[in-house]
């Protein structure tokens, strides 16, 4: 009994589209603008049910996620449809698409190297430290 072969699926190389990469940049910010602008009504509805219980209520979670997502969206929508932003965002793409990164080798080296230094300078420090310690010491022995 044969297997029938498996069907391998074609890999284009596909060109680069800054605007993609811009699109996902607007949506991240309006998740971290609508997770920012929840708490903060939150945040701010329970400072002001503190001073003025009767007329306001209780903070009511939802609510406050509704609005904060609510400005948010309003908000990331303004951006995404100014043209200068959408262009500047795109702009960054293709900038940091064209950034040569370090490879794995590299980057461990450049770890070891900064550890390794790290720890000289704090010998160095700390002699130091040590050094300007007992003069003050014996200086105020005096």
């Amino acid at each position: 009994m044969t297997t029938p072969p498996r069907n391998r699926k074609l890999v284009v190389a596909r060109e680069f589209d800054p605007s993609r990469w811009a699109h996902a940049a607007f949506f991240l910010g309006f998740l971290l603008l609508a997770y920012v602008l929840s708490n903060l009504t939150e945040d701010m509805w329970a400072l002001l049910w503190s001073y003025w219980p009767r007329q306001l209520g209780r903070p009511a979670p939802n609510l406050a996620s509704a609005i904060g997502t609510g400005v948010a969206l309003i908000c990331a929508l303004i951006a995404w449809r100014n043209k200068r932003w959408f262009t500047f965002v795109s702009e960054v793409a293709v900038e940091v698409s064209q950034v040569t990164w370090p490879t794995k080798a590299e980057t461990r080296v450049a770890t070891i190297v900064v550890v390794v230094l790290t720890l000289v300078c704090s010998v160095i420090l700390a002699m130091m430290d040590l050094f300007w310690s007992n003069v003050t010491d014996w200086l105020y022995a005096l």
